[in-house]
């Protein structure tokens, strides 16, 4: 197959810029070039259909599913992520790298991640406190969803304890 019926049939002048500069050989046809870079990257997500990565609390991702983190509220009206992370069947990958979990959480440690990368501080110099199940969404059905709302309800850790009794005692009676 002449190297003009392969661009002919959709590869364009650019794509075939950068795959002349992958060459290492003269005999080296475009497929060969294409076949050997595309190897190297590993098998594409499809090939871990079905498995999911578990976040913790009932919310889980499918491997290959990507995963984005809006610092902001105008980020995500522009949808303008921050950051996009990836599932894996093994893990949840940043910038290529696996994250290891914090306190059972992948979320806050890749999070804290990009805050430093891109200095997301505060007046004093610290790391703005966000909620990463709120910062970071998943693309279902065409919209973005925080991860917060992937949790069982069930499963969902709450903090401090509910308030089950109030007293009808006044302030005086109890001592204040």
């Amino acid at each position: 197959m002449s190297d003009a019926i392969v661009e002919y049939a959709g590869l364009t002048k650019q794509a075939a810029s950068l795959v002349e500069a992958h060459r290492k050989s003269p005999n080296e046809t475009k497929s060969d070039i294409l076949v050997r870079l595309l190897s190297a990257s590993g098998p594409p997500a499809a090939d871990h259909a079905g498995s999911e990565f578990d976040l913790g609390q009932g919310a889980k991702l499918r491997a290959g599913e990507k995963i984005f983190l809006f610092l902001s509220e105008e980020a995500k009206k522009a949808r303008r992520a921050h950051a996009i992370a990836e599932v894996k069947s093994d893990g949840f990958y940043l910038l290529g790298n696996k994250i290891e979990p914090s306190k059972g959480s992948v979320l806050q440690p890749a999070m804290h991640l990009i805050q430093e990368k891109l200095g997301h501080r505060n007046e004093k110099g610290e790391i703005i406190s966000l909620s990463a199940w709120r910062q970071w969404h998943v693309e279902r059905g065409g919209k973005l969803v925080p991860v917060l709302e992937l949790k069982d309800p069930a499963l969902a850790r709450k903090r401090g304890r509910a308030v089950s009794h109030i007293s009808d005692k006044t302030a005086e009676e109890l001592g204040f």
